[in-house]
């Protein structure tokens, strides 16, 4: 992959949750978040609402795309997120894999500008990873979530 960077290797729900808010405010343009059902702790809180908040006004370019496998879940887990984007429907887009897609990897991403990741493997995991400057990763998994 370019740049060749290891990532940084995140523990916990809080860190993840901290890092997740970290990259959503380093964000300009894009936001990509594949979820199964965003998790209150992770994406119902008020920090990660008001980075969202505050990237989606930032610019009329700035769009957020949410793929999630659990939707009725998420709705219920981040409500105030399901809301914003709502009202902001021209700059949010929420999708479901479909039937004929079958069970997708549970994986969990958030992918800033195609350039910065954070992951993790599935819903459960305390582990995660966080790529800050890693264009061409980001790239590829920007693609898998289009094809989604």
């Amino acid at each position: 992959m370019s740049g060749g960077g290891l990532p940084e290797l995140l523990q916990g729900r809080a860190a993840f949750a901290a890092k997740a808010v970290q990259l959503v405010r380093a964000a300009r343009q894009e936001l990509l978040l594949r979820s199964d059902a965003l998790d209150r702790a992770l994406y119902g809180g008020e920090d990660f609402y008001n980075a969202v908040k505050d990237f989606l006004l930032s610019s009329e370019r700035a769009r957020l795309c949410v793929l999630v496998r659990q939707p009725q879940q998420a709705v219920h887990n981040a409500a105030r997120l399901i809301e914003l984007g709502q009202r902001l429907s021209s700059r949010v887009e929420f999708r479901e894999p479909t039937a004929e897609q079958g069970e997708i990897d549970p994986a969990e991403w958030l992918i800033a500008d195609r350039r910065a990741l954070l992951e993790r493997r599935s819903p459960e995991s305390l582990e995660a990873q966080f790529w800050a400057e890693e264009p061409q990763r980001g790239k590829l998994q920007g693609e898998e979530f289009d094809a989604l």
